[in-house]
């Protein structure tokens, strides 16, 4: 019943995403970076109280895959919509493209403010690290770097193309640079040291937690999402 009720609370919030960050247009400008992410957050602690309560392989697997699921309308979200332009559409590729490697790295860390450098180059190296965090978390063969690339890299083209030709933003080759950049590190750091062994054990385990204290998680996940969706929605 539980996994049933999982599977209807996701479809459910995909729809409250759709409507929230596409359907209706004065709601788009009024979300923030931290309402959304908080949106997704609470259902993917949702997710993971399942996986818990349901406490099988299969299940945790499936969970991952709800997570990444997650993670890249949270992507798409904050690359595309929130405090971004509304669509436009253009054959044409008529935007500012920047072609040089390190130019606008450079010209950040020379004129760019602190909250600047925070936004443009922390926040590109950063990007794509959850997504590589989470292959990583679905399967050991996703350690090497090269399997990850089939996925990291058409994405980050996308986003950079995407961008372009909706008119949301501009082709920054240094976006790339940084973003495949964060990936190989933290994927060298995680692997190297281990940690991601560590980690993975913690959403496939159910912690030997009775399962009368799992009911009652369960519960006051459902609740707790319940309340966030409708305070992002009514805000």
């Amino acid at each position: 019943m539980k996994k049933i009720t999982k599977y209807l609370v996701i479809i459910t919030n995909i729809f409250i995403l759709y409507y929230l960050l596409i359907a209706n247009n004065w709601l788009v400008y009024n979300m923030t970076y931290t309402k959304t992410l908080l949106f997704v957050f609470s259902i993917c602690i949702f997710i993971y109280i399942n996986g818990i309560v349901v406490n099988d392989g299969r299940e945790y697997k499936r969970n991952i895959l709800c997570y990444i699921l997650f993670f890249y309308i949270l992507l798409f979200a904050f690359t595309f919509i929130i405090g971004r332009p509304m669509f436009y559409f253009s054959k044409k590729y008529h935007l500012f493209m920047q072609l040089k490697p390190f130019y606008t790295i450079t010209e950040q860390l020379k004129n760019g403010s602190t909250i600047s450098i925070l936004k443009n180059i922390i926040g590109n190296i950063i990007a794509l690290i959850p997504s590589s965090f989470l292959l990583m978390l679905y399967s050991k063969k996703n350690e090497n770097i090269f399997r990850q690339s089939l996925i990291i890299i058409p994405t980050i083209l996308f986003i950079e193309l995407f961008q372009d030709y909706s008119h949301t933003g501009a082709f920054d080759i240094d976006d790339i640079i940084l973003n495949y950049f964060g990936v190989l590190i933290f994927t060298f750091l995680i692997t190297r040291f281990h940690i991601i062994d560590k980690i993975r054990h913690l959403f496939n385990t159910d912690f030997n937690i009775k399962t009368k204290i799992k009911n009652i998680l369960f519960y006051i996940s459902l609740v707790v999402l319940i309340i966030i969706d409708v305070f992002v929605i009514m805000k």
